[in-house]
């Protein structure tokens, strides 16, 4: 578990190293951008988080759109269900 969340660490950090030196204005030659593009660095976080969420639905939509019908597992379900069925009502739990 450990050695997981030091891997996204280390993934994360440079990113906000960055997004830190370029809101604080400490990277050379990046003034004018940083003065141009406040708002928009300020804000960087929380539309990587948004593109983020994004990314998962659209995933789960895609997963969802593709997903396979397993037709031998249906028709053995049902078999089963048949079964379980007939023994209850041999049983006369149902009629």
């Amino acid at each position: 578990m450990a050695s997981q969340a030091v891997s996204y660490l280390l993934h994360i950090l440079p990113f906000v190293f960055l997004w830190i030196a370029l809101l604080r204005d400490w990277l050379p030659g990046t003034h004018d951008f940083t003065i141009n593009n406040y708002d928009i660095i300020l804000y960087m976080p929380v539309y990587a988080i948004v593109m983020l969420g994004i990314y998962g639905v659209c995933n789960v939509l895609y997963g969802v759109a593709t997903f396979n019908d397993c037709y031998l597992a249906r028709d053995e379900l049902r078999k089963e269900i048949d079964e379980a069925r007939a023994e209850l009502r041999k049983r006369n739990i149902i009629s």
